[in-house]
């Protein structure tokens, strides 16, 4: 304790150098903590659902025209359902708006269209009411919408009540069977009302690749056995289903549809990940070249300091106690700055798409 004083005091006697030190060290360490953060909530953490290494987003080549990540579409995700070995279930969903009508002012909201197992696939269950089933999902069934937490306390002020209650969406009524949880946020997607699809297969063709699709692996089920389970099941497409208008069977076959199937969160970061990486590099090399400054500004210091350090070795003083101060000097001024930098950095970061409540 008494040489961690006699360092402070000779610190304060040295403002400039002290400062100088402390600032030089505090921005680089702020800076990497700042983006370490973001890189850990973004890239490290796992995404917020139930089991999410087992999500993959469920995607197509088609090296004959061009295309290296082809869309999904509903030719693709009823073959998947109806053949697939490697998924427990598989899910179909696309952004979109959908004019309210009947609530105060008329206005334009942002919308979810899911199939039935999508959320079921997640893991989210609502907060009020019930999800949707394969009966929601059929093409003839009654309409029926599922609200955002947030949508439901904006304007319905967190009303239970507006369960079973119908609201008119694009000019038709839909009934209200549920509420998810606040927490819930798909995709980084902030959409107030999720509707089912209710796509028609008996309309469906080979085309329109236009959605997007998240499935859940079975147990034990690699990435590797899921490519190889899709490429089994895209030569089905055809016979299962007649080309789109302007399409034939060769443009398909020409078009040499191929598998790719990878973790859900390559399609939550998309390429986020890369500059990411890129600068935590960089930041990474401004702290070494602040290190470095920090250590030229201390061999500055301690050739300014020859004489007074002669004179204690004169007194008898050992070379090792003098080892020991300067040391402490260095790591002292280092844990300053260590700390100034992390009271730069932000606390926390939010990761990719907000915690959803998971069954």
């Amino acid at each position: 304790m008494t040489q961690l004083r006699q360092v402070c005091r000779r610190l304060r006697r040295s403002p400039a150098f002290t400062g100088i030190t402390i600032l030089t060290l505090a921005v680089a360490i702020g800076a990497n903590a700042a983006i370490f953060s973001v890189l850990n909530g973004v890239l490290l953490k796992p995404l917020p659902f139930s089991n999410p290494e087992r999500l993959v987003g469920v995607w197509q080549t088609a090296p004959g025209i061009g295309i290296k990540q082809l869309d999904a579409s509903p030719a693709t995700y009823f073959t998947y359902r109806e053949e697939e070995r490697a998924f427990q279930d598989i899910g179909l969903w696309r952004r979109d708006t959908m004019s309210v009508t009947g609530i105060a002012q008329p206005e334009e909201v942002r919308s979810l269209s899911v199939t039935d197992g999508t959320l079921p696939i997640l893991g989210v269950r609502p907060l009020l009411g019930r999800g949707f089933t394969r009966q929601d999902d059929l093409p003839d069934a009654p309409r029926t919408v599922i609200l955002s937490y947030g949508y439901w306390q904006k304007r319905f002020g967190g009303d239970p009540a507006v369960l079973g209650r119908n609201l008119t969406l694009d000019g038709k009524a839909w009934e209200v069977i549920g509420v998810l949880p606040r927490s819930f946020r798909f995709m980084n997607l902030d959409a107030s009302l999720i509707v089912p699809f209710q796509l028609d297969r008996a309309k469906v063709f080979v085309g329109n690749f236009s959605y997007r699709a998240v499935a859940r692996l079975r147990n034990g089920v690699t990435l590797a056995a899921a490519n190889g389970d899709v490429a089994r099941m895209l030569p089905m497409l055809s016979a299962k289903f007649p080309p789109a208008p302007g399409m034939n069977a060769k443009m398909i076959e020409e078009a040499r549809l191929g598998p790719d199937v990878h973790p859900l969160k390559d399609d939550v970061i998309g390429d986020v990940g890369k500059v990411l990486w890129l600068l935590m590099g960089t930041v990474g090399i401004v702290l070494f070249i602040a290190c470095a400054n920090v250590a030229n500004l201390l061999l500055v210091r301690a050739e300014g300091r020859q004489q007074e350090l002669a004179i204690r070795a004169a007194l008898g003083a050992s070379w090792t106690r003098v080892a020991r101060e300067l040391l402490l000097e260095s790591v002292t001024l280092g844990l300053a700055g260590g700390a100034a930098g992390l009271a730069l950095s932000p606390a926390d970061t939010v990761g990719p798409g907000e915690p959803a409540a998971a069954g």
